[in-house]
């Protein structure tokens, strides 16, 4: 009862024979280092294919990239703010005329949609903020 593995395996050194490394063959070597060589200059090649060697005004330099970035950021806020109005007018269309189900007055019909439509509103802006706040998190 006071035999205890732990104390069989005290000052215990596991003794691992050495793997012998075999030597590497030059024609392989040589192949690798020609194949590292063209991937390499493939890289550069992808890198660098847009780019010309001829200069441009200061005012073209400045613009090239301004104006087309602000248009595509004013595209990007017309086409969110009209997909906002069509889905607010959608939740409220779609409550009204389904509400002639379940009330009978015009201004209950009128009140629920508007309920209605202001929280898919709500919900639309939202996920609009989340959206604007994970795309300012990227910049």
């Amino acid at each position: 009862s006071g035999l205890y593995l732990h104390e069989l395996l005290e000052g215990s050194e596991i003794d691992l024979p050495e793997v012998p490394v075999p030597p590497r063959n030059p024609e392989l070597v040589a192949r690798l280092e020609r194949i590292k060589a063209k991937l390499a200059n493939e890289e550069y090649r992808r890198m660098t294919r847009n780019i010309t060697g001829q200069v441009r005004g200061p005012l073209h330099c400045l613009l090239s990239g301004f104006v087309p970035q602000k248009l595509r950021s004013v595209k990007a806020v017309v086409i969110t703010i009209f997909n906002f109005i069509v889905t607010v007018v959608a939740a409220f269309a779609c409550t009204y005329l389904g509400s002639q189900y379940v009330f009978a007055e015009t201004a209950a019909r009128v009140l629920s949609a508007v309920i209605v439509a202001s929280v898919v509103g709500l919900a639309e802006l939202y996920v609009m903020v989340r959206t604007l706040e994970g795309n300012l998190g990227k910049l």
